[in-house]
């Protein structure tokens, strides 16, 4: 019991020593004020920058596949060179998103219900007309 009052004691001594502090310590309020400008100009600047950085999209660099031609013989509007043929593509299978309702499944445990995806049509060989262009390898 000695010990928790004298602890309390102690604590309430060295709070009310801190309260009777004087602000004649601090120094003068003139004092040092560029300083100061200068920290909070110098974090608005720093700061401004972060938050910059993180709103805008990374630029990526162009990538060229394929390089430019130099010269070009013109041709006039409309007329592409090349020709039409018949091919076989692939025309994937279709899906829609239904909702599934909560049910009990075959072990009798209830299931919450939840988005799934139902095939609704399958996918298949069709054929197209593609378009190909003089000059190219056929693929």
């Amino acid at each position: 019991m000695k010990i928790k009052t004298t602890l309390i004691t102690v604590t309430i001594l060295i709070f009310a020593m801190s309260l009777t502090a004087s602000s004649v310590l601090a120094g003068s309020k003139q004092r040092h004020r560029w300083e100061g400008v200068a920290i909070g100009v110098g974090a608005a600047i720093l700061g401004h920058a972060i938050i910059q950085s993180h709103r805008a999209e990374p630029q990526r660099p162009v990538v060229r596949t394929h390089p430019q031609p130099g010269y070009r013989p013109h041709q006039p509007a409309g007329q592409r060179q090349g020709h039409w043929e018949w091919r076989s593509v692939w025309v994937p299978p279709n899906h829609e998103t239904v909702w599934n309702p909560g049910h009990y499944n075959h072990k009798g445990r209830w299931v919450p219900g939840h988005w799934i995806h139902v095939q609704t049509t399958d996918g298949h060989w069709a054929q197209a007309r593609v378009w190909v262009a003089r000059g190219r390898a056929p693929y």
